[in-house]
């Protein structure tokens, strides 16, 4: 008979982010470590969307007692990070609202601050033995890339969900910013940064502020500091990715020594394929010195010296338009092109995610959850 934690993760790998198979274990090492037999027996009946307790009751009333005791597990498993919770008030009172979360972004990065060194070598094993390749090269990615705003000034059709100075600029917050889990773990493997001089770079926006502030995981800052936690990523030469919508919940300013996404992707022989972007560096040879600055400045490795030489140049496979090689040339020799083959990204985050399931598991399938959230069971 399979054990809690296999059934969990099957159910978890029926999310719009995949949770497949290891061969080594190793995933389910990462639900042991957060989850209790018990509660892992729970969750195997939670919602992909968040629900109050009194509505997820009657699926595990075998499983736990009573009401009460289901909403003190459920708050437990939130604190953990094993789970999703969502804040809000509902008649005037406090209301929770709990579902499942995938990996990322989800379980690993809702360990911030409590991180431990097994947890960071397991999800690293998990990254290398399956997990990267299940999510890599998807249709509908969780995270894109965008260029750093200097690099964009001046470019041409650049579309406005490109410009995330902008979208700061028009939005109504709140804001907070919270620590880097990807640095944090990278620390505890004592592998520490050697790019960023803070680990609070991570920014949320919206509802996610609200949430992670009552968390207590990030803290709440003025449009100000986020507009200067971005200058300070370009400068520092981090990466900004953020969720892969035109309403993104959260920024993340990503380096390449602990950025797991940097990481894994640097491994691919075609990084450009597996991260949404929608520009591509490119030199002007006749402009280049060969200064050499931009090979190191640039995160994924996509540009090199040719080896006369005599200019450097991009490599379209590798580059990702982060646009860190533009805002560092001496003599402007670099400048972002559109890509022919670039996406708009869905409107909403809840559009992406649903994105995600019809690429996963096609149209009927997705029909099929819509009419089981419409009658509130289970999705």
């Amino acid at each position: 008979m399979e054990s809690p934690y296999h059934r969990l993760r099957e159910r978890l790998d029926e999310l719009p982010i995949p949770f497949p198979e290891s061969g080594t274990g190793a995933e389910l090492r990462l639900l042991q470590a957060l989850f209790s037999e018990a509660e892992a027996e729970v969750a195997i009946h939670l919602s992909a969307v968040p629900e109050p307790p009194e509505r997820i009751h009657p699926r595990v009333a075998h499983l736990v007692g009573d009401r009460a005791a289901l909403a003190k597990m459920l708050r437990g498993l939130a604190r953990r990070g094993a789970i999703h919770a969502v804040p809000g008030r509902r008649r005037g009172r406090g209301h929770v609202r709990y579902g499942l979360a995938p990996l990322v972004v989800g379980m690993f990065e809702f360990q911030v601050n409590k991180l431990t060194p097994s947890f960071v070598r397991d999800f690293q094993e998990y990254t290398d033995h399956g997990f990267r390749s299940a999510v890599v090269g998807t249709r509908t990615a969780q995270m894109r890339t965008v260029p750093v705003g200097e690099a964009i000034s001046g470019t041409r059709a650049v579309g406005s969900y490109d410009d995330i100075r902008d979208y700061i600029g028009r939005s109504p917050g709140p804001f907070a910013v919270m620590n880097c889990v990807c640095r944090q773990g990278a620390e505890l493997l004592g592998e520490p940064c050697t790019t960023s001089s803070t680990h609070e770079t991570c920014l949320t926006i919206g509802n996610a502020a609200v949430g992670t502030v009552i968390g207590g995981t990030s803290r709440r800052i003025e449009r100000e500091e986020v507009l200067e936690i971005l200058h300070r990523a370009e400068r520092e030469g981090h990466v900004l990715q953020p969720q892969n919508s035109r309403e993104p919940a959260f920024i993340c300013c990503c380096c390449r020594d602990c950025c797991e996404v940097l990481r894994n992707a640097r491994k691919l022989p075609h990084p450009s394929d597996a991260i949404p972007t929608t520009h591509r560096a490119a030199v002007d040879p006749s402009r280049c010195i060969a200064c050499g600055i931009c090979p190191g400045r640039c995160p994924l490795d996509a540009v090199e010296l040719l080896p006369e030489g005599s200019a450097a140049r991009v490599s379209s496979d590798r580059c990702i338009g982060c646009g860190l090689c533009v805002t560092t040339c001496p003599v402007h020799a670099i400048t972002l092109t559109r890509r022919k083959d670039a996406r708009k990204p869905p409107g909403t985050n809840s559009a992406m995610y649903l994105r995600m399931y019809r690429d996963r598991f096609g149209v009927v399938r997705l029909v099929r959850a819509a009419i089981r959230g419409m009658l509130k069971r289970k999705i």
